[in-house]
C-alpha cells in the first residue's frame, strides 16, 4: 500500500478511534455525575429519615400536663431514642425560655441551645439543616415542636446528628464509582480502537483490491500490445505482407477491445457504479435471444418469469456460453453443449476440459483461469458479480464425465 494512502488511513483509524471515545467518555462521565448525585440523594434523604423518625419518637413518648409540666419518663425507659446516636434537646417556650431535656454526653457543643431552637424553627420546621458547633465540628438539625393539651405550641425538639457517616459513604461511593468509571473507559477506548479498524477492513480490502485488479489489468493488457508492436516491427521489415498483417493487427484491436469492455464493466460492477434496474421479464426468452444461431447448442426451457435486469442478465448468460463454446472446441470431442432454463436457474453444462480442482474454489475472482485457458479470467467474475446484483449466486462444478457445470441463480 503506498505510503500516502497508509497515513490516510492512519489518520482514520485515530480520527474514528478518537469520535468513539469521546462519546463513550461523555456517556461514562454522564452516567458518573447521575450515579454520584442520585447517591448523595438518597445518602441525604436517608439521614434526614433517621433524625426525623428520632423527633417524632420524642414527640410521642413526652407529654405536658395541664400544668404546663413536660413528662419524659416514658422516653427514659427507651434507651435506643435517647442514646441512639444523636443529641436530643427540648426547648420550652416559656418567658423566659427553658432547656427541658438535654442529652447526658452530648457529642456537639451548643453555646446557646435556645437560640438554636428559635433559629431553626424560624427557618423552617421540618428541615434538616447543617452547622457547626462551639468546637467548629459539623452536625446536622432537624427541629420539631411539640404541644400541650391545648395543642399550643409548648417546646421545640431538636435532633443533632452526626454527617461524618453519610461523607464517609459518599466518599466511599464517590471513590468506587470512579475506580469503575476509569476502567469503563479503558474498555471502551480499546474496544473503540479495535472497532474503527474493524470498521476500516472493507476501505482497506477495497483499496487492496483496486490495486490488485489495477495491476491484473496492466499485465492483460500489456500482452496485446506486444502483439501489436510486434506486428508493426513486423509490418516495418516486411517479413509479411501489409493485408496479412492488417488482418492480425484487427484481430488483435478487437480481442483488446472487448477485453477492456469487460475490464471496464467489471470495475463499474465491483463499485456498485452500474445501476440495476429490474423489470419482470420471461428468463427464457431472455436466454434464447442470446444463443448464438451457427452453434451446436441443446436448448431446454420452461416458462419463468424473474425480477432482472435484462442487459446486465443477457450479458451474464452470454458470457457462461462463450466459455462452454471455447473449452468445448478446445476438446474437439463435437459434443455440443446444453443449456437449460428452469425457474430462476440459467445452466450450461459442457464437455471441456472442466474445471482444475486446485482452482475451482477461487474460479469466478477477476483474472484466475485454468493454466491452458486462452480468456483472461474475467468473464465468470462478470457474471458472478451479475448474480450478486440480483440477490443470487453462481455455482461452478464439473460433471461426471468430464465437462463443466455452470448455473446462473437469480
Amino acid at each position: 500500500m503506498p505510503r500516502a494512502r497508509d497515513r490516510l488511513l492512519r489518520r482514520l483509524h485515530l480520527r474514528l478511534t478518537a469520535i468513539w471515545s469521546l462519546a463513550w467518555l461523555f456517556c461514562v462521565i454522564a452516567l458518573c455525575v447521575v450515579a454520584i448525585l442520585t447517591h448523595a440523594r438518597l445518602t441525604q434523604l436517608d439521614i434526614t429519615s433517621t433524625l426525623r423518625l428520632r423527633a417524632t419518637a420524642v414527640y410521642g413518648l413526652t407529654w405536658f400536663d395541664t400544668d404546663g409540666r413536660f413528662h419524659d419518663e416514658v422516653l427514659r425507659k427507651e434507651a435506643d431514642v435517647l442514646d441512639g446516636g444523636a443529641d436530643i434537646w427540648v426547648v420550652g417556650h416559656g418567658t423566659p425560655a427553658t432547656v427541658l431535656l438535654r442529652p447526658d454526653q452530648p457529642q456537639f457543643e451548643l453555646a446557646d441551645p435556645i437560640g438554636t431552637a428559635e433559629a431553626a424553627i424560624r427557618d423552617g420546621a421540618d428541615t434538616v439543616q447543617e452547622d457547626r458547633d462551639g468546637r467548629g465540628r459539623p452536625f446536622l438539625l432537624y427541629a420539631k415542636e411539640t404541644y400541650d393539651e391545648g395543642d399550643r405550641p409548648a417546646a421545640i425538639i431538636l435532633v443533632l446528628g452526626d454527617p461524618a457517616a453519610r461523607d464517609a459513604a459518599q466518599s466511599a461511593f464517590v471513590r468506587s464509582t470512579l475506580l469503575i468509571a476509569l476502567g469503563f473507559a479503558a474498555f471502551g477506548i480499546v474496544v473503540g480502537y479495535f472497532l474503527s479498524r474493524r470498521s476500516m477492513r472493507p476501505a482497506i480490502a477495497s483499496f487492496q483490491q483496486q490495486e490488485r485488479f489495477l495491476s491484473a489489468a496492466a499485465h492483460e493488457l500489456r500482452t496485446p500490445v506486444a502483439r501489436l508492436q510486434a506486428l508493426c516491427e513486423s509490418a516495418r521489415d516486411g517479413r509479411e505482407a501489409p493485408a496479412q498483417i492488417l488482418g492480425k493487427v484487427e484481430r488483435v484491436a478487437g480481442q483488446t477491445t472487448r477485453l477492456v469492455d469487460k475490464l471496464l464493466l467489471l470495475a463499474r460492477l465491483d463499485t456498485a457504479a452500474t445501476p440495476v434496474s429490474k423489470e419482470p421479464v420471461r428468463l427464457d426468452l431472455l436466454v434464447e435471444s442470446v444463443l448464438p444461431e451457427d452453434e451446436q447448442i441443446e436448448f431446454h426451457a420452461t416458462e419463468s418469469v424473474v425480477n432482472a435486469d435484462v442487459q446486465l442478465v443477457q450479458t451474464a448468460v452470454r458470457n457462461l456460453i462463450e466459455n462452454a463454446l471455447v473449452h468445448t472446441a478446445k476438446a474437439g470431442n463435437g459434443e455440443p453443449i446444453r443449456v437449460t432454463v428452469a425457474g430462476h436457474s440459467v445452466v450450461v453444462e459442457d464437455r471441456g476440459p472442466g474445471f482444475p480442482d486446485a482452482l475451482l474454489q477461487r474460479i469466478g475472482e477477476p483474472f484466475v483461469s485454468g493454466p491452458n485457458s486462452p480468456g483472461s479470467g474475467l468473464g465468470l467474475s462478470i457474471v458472478r458479480h451479475i448474480a450478486q446484483l440480483h440477490g443470487g449466486e453462481l455455482r461452478l462444478e464439473n460433471r461426471a464425465g468430464g465437462g463443466a457445470r455452470t448455473e446462473l441463480r437469480l
